[in-house]
């Protein structure tokens, strides 16, 4: 067990143990993220933490969380996966001790981010983290490793959550009144908020590159910094689970949907992801395995939109001249493509557009790293370097226009089916099919309402 405290704002066990003998803790949050990418948590007595330390099976909760769509819906057919037809059997929590961190929007509870497993200890493969992990140990047997760094937007508004619900989150008041990107004077109604996230963040260790208002109202982003590829997207999970905390203790909302009004400007999460040697820990942007790197996210984003926009409303966002990407394809410094390559020589890295802010950062990053592996096993080549404007292109594929379409795309590719794994890939499925019929089965949206009202 390490004794010092581990550098980026991360506590050792040995710093977590003394802070609770100081009376500093009232409690540890077990936290894991579910489908969504939401942060599922509970709360556990602090000693009671570190006297299950070393153990396995300390923790239960019902594997259905894995098995339930966003609304907690348990459907038949789901039993593979924690449905009522297996029992709602549990499975375990296990802490990664390496998690361990304070969170300030969370005062006196330390959270640490844990990973299911069975009543054997095996990792459930499904689970969002061990998306990743698997695909980082294809990448590692290859003898490369990834560091990746996350551009998340998301809108602000004066109301708070319990104001907006109860108005529909029809009349929402953007945090700024003019389309005004980078503009500082339109930020200023938002500083006190993020000055809070930014300061927060900065002592929680999620570390921040950059802030700029963007151009929608009430539309701002925060650049996470770059580190490595399991800590990035651990690090994504808790900045969004601290954005919505911290704006329900001031009174506000925020949200991370990929398009929250037909009239507003889409979210997105753009995904930078450089290649690095595993061995020598040497970037790879002038290797030909950076090439075979790149291609492979192309030959694969088509069947794998579904792990980048898996929403009914992810796919509001992708429209034309709006700076969501409608083509696959590969530019040099170039936004209207879905794949930028940035840089020059051995710093290049690669720019992933697809992807909105509601995106699950686990399963995005399992996608990069799977359709990388697969481009450097096949020694795929640089694909065409496309320049201008490609919205106006027609010779070049399209990403997938719904839901409906990414799912059918990624149902049918054997290539992903053997790369996540016959059961992953079932998973992602059955949540994509489940979102996909809870939209066009258990509701009546307000267009129908408008459209049909009087008229039929």
């Amino acid at each position: 067990m390490k004794t010092e405290t581990i550098r980026n704002g991360l506590l050792s066990v040995n710093e977590l143990i003394k802070q609770i003998d100081a009376g500093l803790v009232d409690g540890m949050l077990l936290v894991t993220p579910d489908n969504a990418g939401r942060c599922l948590a509970e709360r556990v007595a602090a000693d009671g933490f570190v006297q299950n330390l070393g153990r396995t099976d300390a923790y239960k909760v019902p594997l259905m969380l894995w098995g339930v769509d966003i609304e907690q819906d348990v459907r038949p057919g789901l039993d593979h996966i924690g449905g009522m037809g297996a029992g709602v059997p549990d499975v375990f929590l296990v802490p990664d001790l390496t998690t361990i961190r304070r969170i300030p929007w969370m005062p006196g509870l330390p959270v640490v981010i844990c990973d299911p497993v069975d009543e054997n200890g095996v990792p459930i493969p499904f689970a969002p983290r061990q998306i990743l992990k698997e695909q980082l140990a294809r990448l590692d047997a290859l003898g490369v490793t990834l560091q990746a760094a996350t551009e998340v937007e998301f809108h602000l508004f004066d109301e708070s959550y319990e104001t907006a619900w109860h108005d529909g989150y029809r009349t929402l008041t953007p945090s700024s009144r003019h389309h005004a990107a980078y503009d500082a004077l339109a930020c200023l109604r938002s500083e006190g908020f993020i000055e809070q996230v930014i300061r927060q963040m900065d002592q929680a260790g999620v570390e921040i590159e950059g802030y700029a208002g963007e151009y929608g109202l009430g539309q701002h982003e925060i650049n996470l910094k770059h580190t490595t590829c399991l800590e990035m997207a651990d690090r994504h999970f808790l900045y969004k689970f601290g954005v919505k905390t911290i704006a329900a203790r001031m009174g506000k909302s925020a949200t991370f949907m990929a398009k929250w009004n037909i009239d507003a400007d889409g979210s997105s999460c753009h995904v930078h992801v450089s290649l690095w040697d595993r061995e020598t820990s040497t970037p790879l942007g002038a290797d030909p395995r950076f090439d075979g790197f790149v291609a492979g996210l192309a030959a694969r984003a088509e069947a794998a939109t579904l792990m980048y926009a898996p929403m009914v409303n992810s796919y509001r966002r992708f429209q034309p001249h709006s700076f969501a990407p409608t083509v696959i394809a590969v530019g040099d410094n170039n936004r209207t493509c879905s794949l930028r390559v940035v840089g020059s020589g051995d710093t290049r890295r690669i720019e992933n557009r697809i992807p909105g802010a509601d995106v699950n950062p686990y399963v995005a990053l399992g996608a990069i790293a799977l359709s990388g592996a697969d481009g450097i096993e096949a020694g795929m080549p640089m694909p065409t370097i496309e320049y201008g404007d490609m919205y106006t292109r027609e010779d070049v594929p399209l990403i997938p226009g719904s839901l409906h379409d990414a799912l059918d795309l990624f149902e049918r590719s054997e290539e992903l089916r053997t790369a996540l794994g016959p059961v992953t890939h079932a998973h992602l499925l059955a949540m994509g099919r489940e979102e996909e019929k809870a939209f066009l089965m258990e509701t009546v949206t307000d267009w129908e309402k408008r459209r049909l009202f009087e008229r039929v």
